[in-house]
């Protein structure tokens, strides 16, 4: 992932395309999480009912319908990945549903899943890796 991305750098989420969104959906979520702590897997951004005609997500760009939660630290907002040490992965999932949700911004990450349980039709995932200072960066991705 580029340095960039990370809250140790400019702490900006990168741009995110979005295509092929199933045309049954009423809202898209997005997820950022670190899939190698050894919490298990930590979230640092949420936000969701997104319209399903977003075509592009970045630090500029966030549509003003979509709701943004609580991330694992108790902030709301984005919080880019900073690997303690050695490299993580890092996941972006984006969720198509089928009804937006009555969340409103702020609410955490089990909020979000109880209240999107049963309604996801689709879900793209894309990974990144990112090192800790010490190791350097790693530019791995696979969607």
């Amino acid at each position: 992932m580029p340095i960039e991305v990370s809250a140790r750098d400019a702490n900006e989420l990168p741009q995110l395309e979005i295509r092929e969104v199933p045309a049954g959906a009423r809202s898209l979520a997005l997820i950022l999480e670190d899939l190698d702590s050894p919490l298990g897997a930590v979230t640092h951004w949420l936000v969701w009912n997104l319209p399903p005609d977003t075509h592009c997500v970045d630090a500029l760009h966030l549509p003003r319908e979509g709701r943004v939660g609580m991330d694992a630290f108790g902030k709301v907002g984005y919080l880019g990945p900073v690997p303690p040490e050695g490299c993580h992965h890092y996941r972006f999932r984006l969720l198509a549903l089928d009804a937006e949700l009555e969340l409103e911004a702020g609410a955490t990450r089990s909020e979000f899943d109880a209240s999107a349980e049963g309604h996801v039709l689709d879900e793209a995932d894309l990974t990144g890796a990112l090192c800790s200072a010490d190791e350097g960066t790693d530019s791995d991705a696979s969607g």
